[in-house]
């Protein structure tokens, strides 16, 4: 999926929704200082493709594609020294997210699938599964610390539906600089489904961006970084990044876009916790393959 700010419009919201998001997201307008920068900036290099569009509200939204990652992220930005200061913004997802179906053929069985190409950013990915409500006292991983070769999916044996009402997915983080890492978990409940497919969102795992920006001529350079040329911006692209990338960030109560026809939606999470890397036991799941 390429996320640049021009096809985001095929991820927008009804029209009479997009209004009421426009004005909930729009906080002031740009300084002087600032109404400089106001445009959009495109870069490119051999795999990759950079845009960003800084709005005259003070929001952002920036866009990065490039091989199986494409990253889409906002926030404010604001003068500071003789530039501006980029901060991103966005509000808390799963880590894991997880997609529920019934197949009949399974009759009381309940099988896992695990997206590799997603699960390769993940730190140190583990799982468990429970009868009950009560958490396991260890979480084994999926992958070994030697994984380096990923497959587009990883299925388990089908596990015995009694046994597994509840599953875990957990990967280590750190939390804050300079405290110790933990595993943060997260539980989900199945409810009548039988067939899991898991996958990772890399960028929920990733910190906040911070970046300063500065303007030199008409080229912007983004932590000291050639980004482009500042362009005029669309009406088009303004709508669009402000409906499919600046509202679902910055403000909490943006409707999620509704599935499509035929898409599965997610399972929502019951809790997040963590516990200590200790409880991380046992061999991995999937094995690397020999060469």
């Amino acid at each position: 999926m390429n996320l640049t700010l021009r096809t985001l419009r095929n991820a927008c919201a009804p029209a009479a929704a997009l209004t009421a998001l426009m004005v909930s997201v729009s906080l002031h307008a740009a300084t002087p200082a600032e109404s400089g920068y106001v445009g959009e900036y495109r870069g490119r290099s051999v795999d990759t493709i950079t845009q960003l569009a800084l709005l005259d509200d003070n929001t952002f939204c920036f866009a990065v594609t490039g091989g199986v990652l494409d990253m889409l992220m906002a926030g404010r930005w604001k003068a500071e020294g003789s530039g501006v200061r980029l901060q991103q913004v966005r509000q808390d997802q799963t880590l894991f997210p997880a997609y529920a179906r019934k197949v009949a053929a399974l009759g009381a069985m309940v099988e896992f699938d695990f997206h590799g190409p997603t699960l390769s950013s993940a730190r140190a990915p583990v799982f468990a599964v429970s009868a009950d409500d009560k958490a396991p006292a260890t979480l084994r991983p999926l992958f070994g610390p030697d994984h380096s070769s990923w497959s587009e999916n990883y299925p388990l044996p089908p596990l015995p539906a009694e046994a597994v009402r509840y599953f875990y997915l957990g990967d280590v983080v750190e939390e804050a600089p300079g405290k110790p890492a933990v595993v943060k978990v997260v539980q989900y409940r199945l409810d009548g489904a039988n067939s899991v497919r898991v996958g990772f969102d890399p960028l929920q795992a990733l910190p906040l961006m911070s970046q300063r920006a500065e303007l030199k001529g008409d080229m912007l350079f983004l932590s000291g970084s050639r980004l482009g040329k500042r362009r005029a911006l669309d009406p088009e692209v303004v709508q669009t990044v402000r409906t499919g990338c600046i509202a679902p960030a910055l403000n909490p109560g943006a409707p999620r876009p509704a599935p499509k026809q035929g898409e599965t939606p997610p399972l929502e999470p019951l809790r997040t916790f963590t516990v200590s890397p200790s409880a991380i036991q046992g061999t991995p799941f999937f094995e690397a393959k020999s060469n």
